[in-house]
């Protein structure tokens, strides 16, 4: 019998990978490393999931705009008025909102399995199983599908292609 594959530094994971199902990890402790609640998804199920998460990524890059807008509204108001001023109070009620809304559209991308990776440009990413190992699919706004993969300890700069049969 033939030794498993063993990722460290003098044995890297390859270049490409073939994307798996869960039931196919080698390494089953790899899980207890995820975040709870993280879901591991299969290539199909992070495509699928793919057109709604774009468009929660994309309110949440607005929502980020309009915060960071208000903020800096804020910053200034606050120079020039007292802080409980009607209308220091209103951007100020403003800006919670926005941060209502932002946690409530991330809570539901996670619920997914998806995760933002990167806001400019927008960057997602799902756990999932290639060539037997954890790793995080990713996909990068401008991209038509999810066609890259890359291992935990690296970022976008790490990606690697998938190769489908």
């Amino acid at each position: 019998m033939s030794e498993p594959f063993v990722q460290n530094e003098w044995n890297p994971p390859p270049l490409a990978g073939q994307p798996m199902s869960i039931t196919e990890l080698l390494d089953e402790m790899a899980l207890l490393a995820l975040p709870d609640g993280c879901k591991v998804v299969t290539i199909e199920e992070a495509r699928e999931q793919l057109p709604m998460a774009e468009k929660v990524l994309i309110a949440m890059q607005s929502l980020q705009d309009q915060a960071h807008d208000l903020t800096e509204e804020l910053e200034v108001l606050v120079e020039q008025l007292p802080p409980h001023h009607e209308h220091v109070v209103e951007v100020a009620d403003q800006l919670g909102s926005l941060v209502k809304e932002w946690q409530f559209l991330g809570d539901a991308l996670e619920e997914t399995g998806a995760r933002i990776a990167g806001f400019d440009p927008g960057h997602l990413e799902w756990h999932g199983v290639v060539d037997g190992y954890l790793v995080l699919y990713s996909w990068s706004q401008g991209e038509e599908d999810i066609e890259w993969w890359h291992p935990l300890d690296t970022g976008i700069n790490g990606r690697r292609p998938l190769v489908e049969a």
